[in-house]
């Protein structure tokens, strides 16, 4: 198990997102948060989708 290194980019990540240092990380979070509403999206629509076929 890599239990480690999992605890390790969880702890990258969470400081990437709380403290932006250039423009690029602005650009990387909003990309992030655009590919987050994509996949959200897409999921939402396969639910209603598979519901309704």
């Amino acid at each position: 198990m890599k239990l480690p290194q999992i605890r390790l980019f969880l702890q990258a990540f969470s400081e990437f997102l709380g403290r932006p240092k250039t423009v690029f990380d602005l650009k990387d979070r909003g990309v992030l948060l655009l590919l987050l509403t994509a996949l959200v999206l897409a999921l939402e629509t396969l639910v209603w989708w598979w519901e309704h076929r």
